[in-house]
């Protein structure tokens, strides 16, 4: 492990000791009212949002950790499908956009039941049956990672609707995550996956955050085997991450 594993361990392990107090502190005071004292609906509204934040640091955490063992070739390959890997990255966006949706998403009980949650949502996923549930051995939490990214661009950009597509050609999975907002200026296409590359406000196009995500992304996917790339489309941004699988498809 280099210094800078270690570095990155370390914090991400420092950051998730004050997450945790802040997520238990939280969670006490919403499921045990009979013993803190009562929660009207505005204080109730505010204490699960410092949850959905607190999870979303968690999460920045997790990203940082494993974008830095992708870079060190650290894969934890197991038994997953490609209804679960999408199931978490759409509950864990939508936990921060609706926390209403991601309820109704996780206790979908069969996989018509999740697609039209996400079509009533104006997510539109096209994904065939016959692979939807069947067993694969990839790093799932580096490619929900990466899903993640791309749905969170998404509904930060998006006009209307998303449209989510899955293919998958022998032991090749191929996710596409395209919305219909603004789309990203052409003079920015070739330097979007930059580390630290922002965009400046452009014909409409704000950008805001730190750079990171995209570079993270594409190197996540290509420890995968695979890439991560921006695609032509007449509206909207479109991604495709392509990643290696092993499979009996």
């Amino acid at each position: 492990m280099t210094i800078k594993n270690i570095q990155t361990a370390h914090l991400v392990h420092d950051l998730k000791n004050p997450v945790n107090i802040i997520e238990t502190g939280a969670r006490s005071l919403l499921e045990k009212q009979d013993r803190y004292g009562m929660l009207n609906s505005r204080q109730e509204k505010v204490i699960r949002r410092m949850l959905r934040n607190a999870l979303k640091i968690r999460n920045l955490a997790n990203s940082m950790l494993e974008v830095d063992m992708a870079a060190s070739g650290m894969l934890r390959v197991t038994d997953c499908t490609l209804l679960g890997i999408l199931k978490s990255a759409l509950i864990e966006v939508f936990d921060l956009v609706d926390p209403v949706v991601a309820d109704a998403l996780q206790e979908a009980s069969s996989f018509e039941k999740f697609r039209k949650i996400l079509s009533d949502n104006e997510v539109l996923l096209e994904a065939d049956d016959s692979y939807i549930n069947r067993s694969i051995r990839t790093d799932e939490t580096k490619i929900g990672l990466i899903l993640v990214n791309l749905l969170s661009n998404a509904f930060k950009y998006k006009s209307k609707s998303i449209r989510l597509r899955c293919e998958v050609d022998g032991d090749r999975v191929k996710l596409y995550v395209r919305d219909d907002g603004p789309g990203i200026p052409e003079c920015y296409h070739e330097q979007i996956f930059d580390q630290y590359f922002q965009c400046v406000k452009a014909e409409g196009f704000p950008v805001r955050g730190h750079g990171l995500g995209l570079a993270g992304a594409q190197a996540l996917a290509e420890a995968l085997g695979g890439c991560l790339m921006l695609c032509k489309c007449p509206q909207g941004a479109e991604f495709m991450v392509q990643i290696r699988v092993s499979t009996g498809l």
